[in-house]
Formats: structure tokens, C-alpha cells, sequence
């Protein structure tokens, strides 16, 4: 006898009952090819699409914001480097000393210091984390457009989960599994700890991001300050390292000219201050390197890919001077 869900006398229920078969089907697909393919990088190691834990990566060059915080939670780092593409660009986890742990580079492009506070939350519930360098750049606390800041969700493991699971039932996940796409924002391989290896830039693009930094936006707020503060308070009883990251002489000078050096300077007293009060180690390597051999008007130097953004070279002398150095002569090291 042929059921009653099958019969003509409820052709609905028989519809219904197929459907919801083919949506758990393909549900169920995506699931397993979005966790073997993890085009996301949030629940592998070392998916398919990467080789020896490095990638191309569009998704992580536009949705860092998202995707950093949940490899943080699943990676579980001892020390948690934080600050703008400076830090993703320059500072290798590989070239920290075996005394740091596991080291995650948590850069993320154009980091404002509203963002601080969510960064040393997600750090703290993540419970692995008992060292902290924050790498500190004047922009973060200017009027510089800021981007959407990270979401506070993701300081939590409820809304973790949640995101991970928006990440799987994402409709734009089918094109993600395709495989490797020539569309991507910026050239460079991400690394599984968050480090992004970058190539050298020719004269045509260093010359590009010099000319288009709005050096008018980066009026000092002295009042952003509280953000760092309110991040320093939420890290309480970890070590804190604060670093003012190089900037080249160029870059400066570029601050000086558009009528920015002395809130640059006044910038640079004030984190002095606020580390001291707090007995917090302290580095301004604003223009204390030995680092000076770019040239705006030509391609990539020897210690700068542009303006902005130092090498590793010079992220290896960083590692020195702050006590995570692998090797202690480094910290000696001058430009050649």
C-alpha cells in the first residue's frame, strides 16, 4: 500500500517532505567541502588550497576582520602581536625566539585604536594568551577614515560559534571553493600565524601609496588614548610590551610637510607617559632605527617595501630590541 505522504490526496506533504530532503542534501555537501577545503582558514592548519601553511588569500586580504579573530581562538598563541599591515608585513613570527611560544601576527589593515579594546578582549577569552606586543602607528589615533572596526562578537566564543557557522552556510563559499583566484586585492602569500610574505613593490605602485596618503586626516585625538587604556585595563596580569613602530624618514618627513610633526611628536610623548605610569616596557622605534635607505621616488628598498610598511629585516632587529629576538646580536644590527 502506497503511504499517505505519497498519495494523490496530499501531493503537498510529499513535495515538502523532497525538498527538505534536498536542502539537508545540499546543506550537508557544503558543509563537508567548506570544512575539507576551509577556504575561510578557520578549522585547518593546512587546507588543500595552501601549501606547507602558505597561501593566496583574497579573503583574508578583505575579510581580516573576521577571519583573524577566529584562526586566534582556534590557534591558541602564547604571544599575540597587534597592529595595523605594518605588523602583518614586517614582524615573522618565525623570527621570534623560542622563549614567545606560539606566535599569532593579529595585524590587520588600517587598525584604529577603537579596535584595541575588542583585541585584548578576544586575547583574554582565548585563555592562551600571556604575552602581548602592541604595535602602535600615529594614524590609529587621528581622524584617519576609519574602516568597521572588528566586531565585538568576536571577543566571545558564543559569537564565535555563531560566526563560524555563518562562515559555513556563506552563499559566496561555492566560489570560494573554486580554488585559486587571480582576483585579489594585494600581492603576497598569508601564512597559517598570520604573517603575510610580500614581494617587492616596483617604483609605479611605491610611488602611488606615497602620493595618496591623506596626511590631512591624520589630525592627533589625544582622546583616543582612552582606547588603548581601556585595552591595557583588560590585559591586566599578562606581560605587555608597547612598541611605536618605525616609520621611515620619508614617511615622516611626509607628516612634517603636511603640518603634522608636532602632533606627531606630541603622540609620541603621550604613549611615553601613559607606558610609565602604567611601569609598562616601552620602545619608540618611531625614528630610533638605523633603517634609512628608501627612496620614495624608487621601487623597494632593502628595509621598506614603501613609505609605510618596514620588511622583515627590519622586524628581526624589532624582535631584538624588545627582548623576543632569536638572535641577541641582532638588536646591534645598523643599515648597509
Amino acid at each position: 500500500m502506497r503511504s499517505a505522504a505519497l498519495s494523490p490526496s496530499n501531493p503537498a506533504r510529499g513535495f515538502a517532505a523532497s525538498f527538505a530532503a534536498t536542502v539537508v542534501l545540499v546543506v550537508g555537501l557544503l558543509t563537508v567541502l567548506t570544512l575539507w577545503r576551509d577556504p575561510y582558514w578557520v578549522f585547518r592548519d593546512n587546507p588543500p588550497w595552501t601549501r606547507d601553511g602558505t597561501g593566496v588569500s583574497r579573503l583574508l586580504d578583505v575579510e581580516m576582520r573576521l577571519i583573524k579573530p577566529l584562526q586566534i581562538a582556534r590557534l591558541k598563541p602564547q604571544t599575540l602581536l597587534i597592529g595595523s599591515s605594518v605588523v602583518y608585513r614586517g614582524l615573522d613570527p618565525s623570527d621570534a625566539s623560542a622563549a614567545a611560544g606560539e606566535v599569532y601576527n593579529a595585524g590587520f589593515s588600517a587598525l584604529m585604536a577603537r579596535e584595541l579594546p575588542t583585541l585584548a578582549a578576544l586575547a583574554v577569552d582565548v585563555g592562551s594568551v600571556r604575552r602581548v606586543v602592541i604595535a602602535l602607528d600615529y594614524f590609529m589615533f587621528t581622524a584617519w577614515p576609519p574602516p568597521p572596526p572588528i566586531d565585538r562578537k568576536l571577543a566571545t566564543a558564543s559569537g564565535r560559534r555563531e560566526a563560524l557557522v555563518s562562515v559555513v552556510l556563506n552563499p559566496k563559499v561555492i566560489d570560494n571553493l573554486r580554488g585559486p583566484r587571480a582576483l585579489r586585492t594585494e600581492p603576497g602569500l598569508w601564512h597559517a600565524d598570520g604573517y603575510k610574505a610580500t614581494p617587492d613593490f616596483d617604483a609605479e605602485l611605491v610611488g602611488k601609496i606615497t602620493r595618496e596618503q591623506n596626511v590631512a586626516a591624520m589630525v592627533y585625538r589625544p582622546e583616543d588614548l582612552a582606547h588603548l587604556e581601556q585595552a591595557l585595563d583588560l590585559l591586566r596580569g599578562r606581560e605587555i610590551i608597547i612598541v611605536l613602530s618605525p616609520m621611515s624618514a620619508a614617511q615622516r618627513q611626509l607628516v612634517e610637510t603636511g603640518g603634522r610633526g608636532a602632533e606627531l611628536a606630541s603622540w609620541r610623548r603621550d604613549v611615553a607617559a601613559l607606558a610609565a605610569r602604567r611601569s609598562l616596557p616601552f620602545h619608540d622605534l618611531v625614528s630610533d632605527h638605523p633603517f634609512e635607505d628608501f627612496d620614495p621616488g624608487k621601487a623597494s628598498s632593502r628595509y621598506w617595501l614603501d613609505t609605510l610598511h618596514f620588511k622583515p629585516e627590519v622586524g628581526r632587529w624589532l624582535f631584538s630590541r624588545i627582548g623576543l629576538g632569536r638572535n641577541p646580536a641582532g638588536a646591534a644590527a645598523t643599515s648597509g
